[in-house]
């Protein structure tokens, strides 16, 4: 008996949210990451990392053309070095929590939209991968390690916090939208480089009980 009340409640609740402008649903994506890293001769030149996301939206409708929307996202950054001879590459593994205010126009049977806030981005794994090629282009010494990551001699800090613009498209549970996101945290634990995350995505949502 009490586990059908449970399930009543649950539902009842569900509705209520529902009928309040709370929408929330899957999101998946993939992205273009890279550190921008500055150092005593300038910036480092780096090649753009391909990564994925995954993880789930909402979104609280204020108005009918204001909302404000969050994620939780599993996102797979990093960045690439290529040169002469060899090949760098770190992964990393982060939760990102971005909070934004969005505005909405309809055009028709669909929305565009556009939107900005801050994030929070937690690493909770790396790995750092190092190259060396051959004249023939072969693999002469290849070599991978965990990044340090966090705490007092952890190369990488943990914890990152930015800014996020998106502008995207809905057609009813669906949208799709491209986001940009830039660090305002230095990324790593020296004082002879400077480094910020870039990423550049673009994902897609499906919110559940949305018809508009």
């Amino acid at each position: 008996m009490k586990t059908i009340l449970t399930v009543i409640i649950l539902i009842f609740g569900f509705k209520v949210m529902l009928a309040q402008g709370l929408h929330f649903g899957p999101q998946i994506g993939f992205a273009s990451t890279t550190i921008i890293e500055k150092g005593p001769v300038g910036a480092i030149d780096k090649s753009l990392k391909m990564g994925y996301q995954l993880g789930a939206a909402a979104e609280f409708e204020i108005m009918s053309f204001l909302y404000v929307g969050g994620s939780i996202t599993f996102f797979n950054k990093g960045d690439k070095i290529k040169g002469d001879g060899f090949k760098s590459k770190t992964n990393f593994g982060c939760l990102d929590i971005p909070i934004n205010i969005g505005y909405k126009m309809p055009l028709g049977n669909i929305s565009v939209f556009g939107s900005i806030g801050p994030y929070t981005s937690v690493t909770i794994m790396g790995k750092s991968e190092y190259i060396i090629y051959d004249q023939n282009g072969n693999v002469e010494y290849e070599h991978s390690h965990p990044a340090e990551i966090g705490g007092e001699y952890g190369y990488y800090k943990r914890f990152d916090t930015g800014i996020t613009v998106a502008a995207g498209v809905e057609f009813k549970q669906y949208q799709l939208k491209i986001n940009y996101a830039r660090g305002f945290t230095d990324f790593t634990n020296t004082d002879f480089i400077k480094s910020y995350n870039s990423i550049m995505n673009i994902s897609a949502a499906y919110f559940f009980g949305r018809n508009y």
